[in-house]
């Protein structure tokens, strides 16, 4: 069964992701044209379905989204990839010791697939009383609408600046890869402090599938999405995720990195 999407000319990106929860909770496929969705189209680059039913639309296939597992081959995959980092591994933590010392590690109790938390690992980039400084900072500089980031964020070091813009900070996960806590590629798992962004029980799909250190939400704009618009990339992936789709955006996360580092032109 099939439930399509009815344009009425001023649908948003949370109109939609409560048409397609509405469609998944009874166990049917959302079918939603490409004109409602731009940002799949123009920011997320994919591709509508071009032929049978649901042709020229985005397709959000039922129970696609439920899958939360990490397969053994992703977790050897990391395991393998700690082996031959582990030299950059013991650089970077000896630079972070040397320059702001202990703890060189930054751990934060993230929530997972069905809203399990877990704890994510990264490289420490900003000042060790950060967390004191996040309420504050996020009451006078937050968005409405969006997850919490700041452009230049005084609480960052200015190692942790580096480590940031070549996202260095980030490969400490790995390790929650080889827990099966992660995956390589889906939706980015957030702290407690972004939780009130979920303010409608749509929001929650994102949360049906095992997060990812990058992901659909992390090459289509990212902190410019909404987090509505967060939420619909997301669910876009969890229901049809492929391993083509996967290496597609890791692709476009390594073109990102080339293009911090200044490798990548502007085209």
């Amino acid at each position: 069964m099939t439930y399509t999407f009815k344009d009425s000319g001023n649908a948003t990106a949370g109109t939609v992701l409560a048409f397609i929860d509405e469609a998944l909770r009874a166990g049917a496929d959302a079918c939603v044209p490409v004109a409602c969705l731009p940002v799949l189209t123009r920011s997320a680059v994919c591709s509508a379905q071009r032929s049978g039913e649901g042709v020229d639309c985005f397709v959000f296939r039922a129970f696609a989204c439920s899958r939360a597992a990490c397969g053994c081959l992703e977790r050897l995959a990391a395991a393998v990839a700690l082996i031959l980092l582990s030299p950059l591994f013991g650089l970077i933590t000896g630079l972070i010791w040397a320059s702001d010392g202990s703890p060189v590690l930054f751990r934060q109790e993230r929530y997972g697939a069905n809203g399990k938390p877990f704890e994510i690992i990264k490289f420490r980039t900003m000042l060790r009383r950060s967390e004191d400084l996040h309420e504050a900072l996020q009451r006078r500089r937050g968005t409405q609408g969006r997850v919490f980031k700041l452009e230049r964020d005084p609480r960052v070091t200015r190692l942790g600046g580096f480590l940031r813009r070549f996202f260095l900070d980030e490969l400490p996960q790995l390790v929650n890869i080889v827990k099966g806590e992660m995956r390589f590629v889906g939706p980015r798992p957030l702290p407690e402090s972004d939780q009130g962004c979920y303010t409608k029980p749509c929001h929650a799909l994102r949360l049906k599938g095992m997060p990812g250190m990058t992901g659909l939400w992390q090459v289509s704009g990212r902190n410019e999405r909404t987090f509505d618009e967060m939420c619909l990339l997301d669910v876009y992936y969890l229901c049809n995720r492929s391993a083509l789709l996967d290496v597609r955006i890791v692709w476009r996360t390594v073109g990102l990195l080339f293009k911090q580092i200044g490798l990548k032109r502007e085209a």
